[in-house]
C-alpha cells in the first residue's frame, strides 16, 4: 500500500511540473507575441563584446557599434519568421549580450530583449532581459534579418 501511495504521489507531482512548466510557456510566448505585435517600430544596436565585457545585459549604457531599425510594418512582421523552428528554453544564466532589441509603440519601449551570438557556433540565443526565457534560433536566420533592415 505504501508503494501505491508513493506512486501516486509521484505522479501528482510529476504533472504538476509539467503543467506549470506548460503554464510558464504559454505566458511567455504570449508576453513577447503581444510585446511584438503592439511594437510599431524595433530597433537592434549592436555592442562590442570587448568593450562591454562580456556583459549579460544592462549593455544600453555602452555605445553600439551599429544600429538597426525597422523601417516598414513588413520588417516588423518578419522578424517573427526568424523564431520558425525556434527552441525556447527557460532560465539562462549568464549568456553574454552582443545586441539589444528594443521593441517600441510610438517611441515608447514596450520590451527589451538581448541576443547572445556567441554561445553556440550556429545558433544565437535571444533572451528576455530579466533571463526568465530564451530562443535559440539558427544564426543565418538572425544574419539575414539584420541584413534586410540595412537595405
Amino acid at each position: 500500500m505504501k508503494k501505491f501511495f508513493v506512486l501516486v504521489l509521484f505522479v501528482i507531482f510529476s504533472c504538476n511540473y509539467k503543467s506549470e512548466k506548460i503554464i510558464d510557456d504559454v505566458f511567455d510566448n504570449y508576453s513577447f507575441n503581444s510585446t511584438l505585435s503592439k511594437s510599431t517600430e524595433i530597433i537592434i544596436k549592436a555592442y562590442d563584446s570587448t568593450v562591454t565585457n562580456k556583459r549579460s545585459g544592462g549593455v544600453e549604457s555602452f555605445i553600439p557599434t551599429k544600429e538597426f531599425k525597422t523601417k516598414t510594418k513588413q520588417q516588423i512582421e518578419d522578424f517573427d519568421k526568424i523564431f520558425l523552428n525556434a527552441k525556447k528554453t527557460g532560465y539562462c544564466c549568464c549568456p553574454t549580450s552582443c545586441y539589444s532589441i528594443h521593441f517600441l509603440n510610438q517611441k515608447k519601449e514596450l520590451g527589451l530583449f538581448y541576443v547572445d551570438t556567441l554561445e553556440f557556433k550556429n545558433k544565437i540565443r535571444i533572451f528576455e532581459s530579466s533571463f526568465q526565457y530564451s530562443y535559440i534560433i539558427e544564426k543565418q536566420k538572425w544574419k539575414d534579418y539584420l541584413n534586410q533592415l540595412e537595405k
